[in-house]
């Protein structure tokens, strides 16, 4: 593994303007190889630089964090099914064909993206605007990855356990590993140390303006500004910063122990069997990818997730080493490419 090299790559990237600024952390699962931060963790409306602590919202690598992790907790607690439908515990979600697995491993035939924040009357009717979606396909017949199923896991999760998603995550997964600065609605008072995300979440603006989505638009109020210290995702936004699919907050510090617990597998918290359920893929052999609960999996049996925002984790427990790459590559506008040929680059570095 080159250090100088990966730091040369996440330098050059930043000139090039990928993204402002990075942290980056190389671990196996008794030391932290490598942990550095670069640039700036925010660029407007004044520069501020990354530190090695600085809070990132990891978008969509809430869903194998806290969504993934729970739901095996909860398997080996005996309190869910994976192949009971999502019905047997939301008795108003109206597609009974849809198990717990086929929404965790992205094959419930749900579509992608919807925006519930336009299209739903207010939070407590969206799992009534989910039951209301057509189906895409037919449930177990393919891969589709869906922010539409984890919001719905997410409010699953939350009904079996008889608390807030986010109090329930702190509960069974934070202060159990020592996460303390992993949360939803990071508090006011650590908002300067998060980066930045989106101005006015121009990205947004542009989806819901276009397609079938464009007669909503005129009416909605949008956030205006740079977005600091809250969610990025406007249907987690709507959801009160609590969502499946997104609104986890963290740290490379804290994504280190997450990851060494995975990479130790030692049952001291999840079983052997529940890291299983986290690196064995259920999708059908011939699927576009290959799906675990929570994780997407590698060719190589990588554990790999990456989130809008500029995020990424990859564990690799054959050889027991990890990569966690956070960028701010939304900031200040999501119009930013090469993000995708950076991790491809960067993990070449990291994994050969």
């Amino acid at each position: 593994m080159d250090i100088q090299s990966i730091s040369r790559l996440i330098e050059k990237k930043i000139t090039e303007e990928i993204f402002p600024g990075a942290v980056i952390a190389l671990l196996d699962k008794d030391n932290v190889i490598y942990h550095a931060a670069f640039g700036q963790r925010i660029i407007k409306p004044k520069p501020a630089p990354m530190f090695h602590d600085t809070l990132f919202d990891l978008a969509s690598l809430t869903k194998p964090i806290v969504i993934g992790t729970l739901s095996m907790l909860m398997v080996a607690s005996g309190d869910l099914s994976l192949d009971a439908p999502a019905q047997t515990y939301l008795p108003e979600f109206k597609q009974p064909s849809i198990t717990c697995r086929h929404l965790l491993i992205h094959t419930s035939g749900l579509p992608a993206w919807k925006p519930l924040y336009i299209e739903a009357d207010c939070p407590e009717t969206v799992i009534e605007q989910l039951s209301n979606i057509p189906l895409e396909s037919t449930p177990g017949e393919k891969v589709t990855y869906s922010c539409l199923g984890y919001i719905l896991m997410g409010r699953l999760i939350s009904t079996i356990a008889g608390e807030s998603l986010d109090t329930f995550a702190i509960n069974r997964i934070f202060k159990p590993l020592v996460m303390k600065r992993t949360f939803y609605n990071p508090p006011s008072q650590l908002h300067n140390n998060c980066a930045a995300t989106e101005d006015s979440n121009s990205f947004e603006r542009r989806m819901v303006n276009s397609g079938d989505h464009g007669r909503y638009y005129r009416g909605h109020t949008w956030r205006e500004g740079v977005i600091l210290g809250e969610v990025h995702d406007e249907n987690a936004n709507f959801l009160g910063g609590v969502s499946g699919n997104a609104g986890l907050f963290s740290n490379a510090r804290d994504l280190i122990t997450y990851c060494q617990m995975l990479l130790k597998d030692d049952g001291s918290y999840l079983s052997h069997d529940s890291v299983m359920g986290l690196a064995t893929p259920y999708t059908p052999d011939n699927a576009s990818e290959h799906r675990s609960i929570g994780w997407h999996i590698l060719d190589d049996g990588s554990l790999y997730h990456t989130g809008f925002t500029g995020t990424s984790i990859r564990i690799d427990i054959e050889k027991g080493i990890a990569a966690i790459l956070l960028t701010n590559r939304v900031h200040p506008d999501a119009q930013r490419t090469g993000i995708i040929e950076c991790r491809n680059q960067f993990h070449r570095l990291v994994f050969g």
